[in-house]
């Protein structure tokens, strides 16, 4: 609840009013860094012009008087996000056992693991087995985590419409300002530990999401547009053949990021060990890759036409503001483009080197069935 509102009356004020109030934590890394990475609590809305005021008032309304001192709710509260993390972890398996592979090396996929993944519902889990016992404790966590992060000089907006509406925007955030914590504050910084400890989760199901990550930038080597091309070119030709035409898995999926980090997954994969030999052929398949030039063509039209798709609003904001905290630029972004509609096949076969690099990381981590993942142990540490 809050000052005027239950938490009932407070969620039908959102939706008869606006477009909906959403609150998070937001992660960006830095495309000029391996390591560096900037977090955020987030809240985020959208609303029609004449209820700017509502949607600020609601706004100031959560971050300075909700009621973080009702225990029942709390732990109502605490039980939901147990459960619904525990479905999601297993239905969206690949995304949890990159996440985690991932972790063990980078700061930031070990902060967003703590944040959102395995190791979050580890420590969700336990919350909710001894809330009564740290009841007390949680709240004055609560309590002083909002003194830490609520405050002015922590203030960042990113808006998103009619170039008119700006003064009035400013005029609310002026107001959101002044109400914000400005009382002394001991704020303490801790780093991410990483870890590598190459895992496998066990589940009731009878598939595996078989993930390896590893980064190429950490050895020196630098990314370039052509890594796009490498994706749209493994999942509809090496790893789609191996993975799902061969082995039958539903799919498989690549990423190459700026920062460096990597991954190679399987989705819902009766393999794993047979899955992780494959990944260890990429960088011969890219040595030996052969394209004519119809071939190259349809390759980088597939991959040109996932850069540059109409948006809306929301999503250019979107996507202005992970550009801005990530420090990419409009450089970074047309000489991308250029990369990838000027690559000759010698582009991509460069591009084993890369692939080489991640797999030496020999970062894995698996979501599967109890059967699997214990018949393949020695592959786990």
């Amino acid at each position: 609840d809050t000052a005027h509102y239950t938490y009932g009356e407070l969620s039908n004020e959102i939706n008869a009013e606006t477009g909906g109030i959403a609150c998070g934590v937001e992660v960006f890394d830095r495309a000029d860094s391996v390591d560096e990475y900037r977090a955020f609590f987030g809240v985020k809305g959208k609303v029609m012009y004449p209820k700017m005021d509502v949607i600020f008032r609601m706004i100031r309304e959560i971050l300075n008087t909700s009621d973080v001192t009702d225990t029942r709710r709390l732990h109502e509260i605490i039980s939901r996000v147990k459960s619904r993390a525990q479905s999601s972890l297993v239905s969206a398996g690949h995304s949890t056992a990159v996440l985690r592979a991932a972790s063990y090396a980078s700061p930031m996929a070990a902060f967003q693991d703590g944040m959102a993944g395995i190791a979050y519902y580890q420590f969700i889990e336990k919350l909710d087995r001894e809330f009564d016992d740290r009841k007390e404790e949680i709240i004055e966590n609560l309590k002083s985590l909002m003194v830490e992060i609520l405050r002015p000089e922590n203030l960042c907006i990113s808006y998103t419409g009619e170039r008119e509406s700006l003064d009035s925007v400013q005029k609310q955030i002026r107001e959101l300002k002044k109400t914000l914590h400005q009382e002394v504050t001991e704020s303490s910084s801790s780093e991410m530990i990483c870890q590598k400890k190459n895992e496998g989760f066990m589940t009731s199901g009878q598939v595996q999401y078989v993930a390896q990550a590893g980064n190429f930038r950490k050895k020196g080597l630098e990314y370039t547009g052509a890594l796009e091309i490498l994706k749209v070119i493994l999942s509809y030709d090496y790893l789609w053949i191996n993975l799902r035409v061969k082995g039958g898995a539903y799919g498989c999926m690549s990423g190459f990021k700026r920062n460096g980090e990597s991954f190679l997954v399987s989705y819902r994969d009766p393999h794993l060990k047979r899955t992780l030999e494959v990944y260890q052929g990429v960088p011969d398949y890219i040595r030996a890759f052969e394209a004519d030039e119809r071939e190259m063509t349809k390759y980088i039209i597939g991959t040109i036409s996932n850069k540059d798709v109409p948006r809306t609003p929301q999503m250019q904001g979107s996507i202005s503001k992970t550009a801005y905290f990530s420090n990419v630029t409009e450089d970074m972004l047309q000489k991308e483009r250029n990369q990838i509609l000027g690559a000759q096949k010698e582009d991509i076969q460069k591009l084993a080197a890369l692939v080489e690099a991640v797999l030496s990381d020999d970062q894995i981590c698996v979501v599967g069935s109890e059967t699997a993942i214990e018949k393949a142990e020695d592959v786990f540490m």
